[in-house]
């Protein structure tokens, strides 16, 4: 299992070919796609301040199909603490949702994650960041 980052799943809605090949690569692989609730929610974010509301939502529940979308959990929980307090002992943070993002991750057990902003998530001692 691979985790996805809102960035690339808006990608792939924006036809991005680098995150088409990853997609294409990935199928091939047979890996499997995970994201979260959190990527979920900012994806329903952007289509309810979209002009074409009903498009854009239609568009999130076809790729929802397509992944396994994690839910947050109590471990997930623990996670974020413990993220939380390493960056801001080492003077650097990273937003909170990306920090539960990665928990949420973590807490799956799965430790990479695409995305094509590296600095949200490279902070992050557990994560490997895969970029395109």
């Amino acid at each position: 299992m691979v985790g996805v980052d809102t960035t690339f799943l808006i990608d792939l809605f924006r036809n991005d070919e680098k995150a088409i090949g990853v997609l294409e690569e990935l199928s091939r692989s047979g890996e499997r796609i995970a994201t979260t609730v959190i990527n979920m929610a900012e994806l329903y974010r952007g289509a309810f301040l979209h002009p074409k509301t009903d498009e854009k939502i239609a568009e999130i529940e076809e790729l929802k199909d397509l992944l396994i979308v994690l839910d947050m959990r109590i471990e997930s929980a623990k996670y974020y603490g413990k993220i939380y307090a390493e960056l801001k002992n080492k003077g650097k943070m990273a937003k909170d949702r990306d920090i539960l993002i990665a928990s949420i991750f973590l807490s799956f057990g799965e430790r990479k994650i695409i995305t094509r902003d590296k600095k949200h998530f490279n902070e992050i001692e557990e994560m490997e960041v895969i970029t395109y």
